[in-house]
């Protein structure tokens, strides 16, 4: 899996601060062959895909889309793309006592782990995706 971040130096946003987690992403996930894209965006933006994907008109943390299942063998596949809302992260960083760096990384890992089918819609799934995260975090 190979994973593009875009827009992270438009942000000020280091790649290497998900180095860690993306080591720890390669070991609890499947090998999956493809790129991963995690755009950085603004509140504005992540908003439109919200109303448009999920039909809730507002703004929002973080959006996946996975497109495992849909390669196409005769081009480079594309695993899925995740978009994160910088205003979001640094506003909600202080609440749950995490740093800027924390709370992107938080949010990287849960975007990912919706990629590969992880869900929270249920008591079970949630507490099954949220331990994920947990280990995944390191915490």
């Amino acid at each position: 899996m190979d994973i593009q971040f875009i827009n992270a130096e438009e942000w000020g946003i280091e790649k290497r601060v998900f180095e860690p987690v993306v080591s720890q992403l390669r070991r609890h996930l499947p090998k999956a062959k493809g790129e991963l894209n995690v755009i950085f965006v603004d509140d504005a933006k992540i908003h439109r895909l919200n109303k448009a994907y999920r039909h809730m008109d507002k703004p929002t943390d973080v959006l996946s889309f996975s497109f495992i299942g849909q390669e196409d063998p005769n081009h480079d596949s594309t695993l899925g793309e995740i978009y994160i809302s910088v205003p979001a992260a640094k506003k909600q960083a202080p609440h749950y006592g995490n740093t800027m760096e924390d709370e992107l990384r938080k949010l990287f890992v849960h975007g990912v782990l919706h990629v590969f089918g992880y869900d929270h819609e249920r008591e079970a799934d949630y507490q099954k995706m949220t331990d994920m995260e947990q280990e995944i975090l390191g915490k």
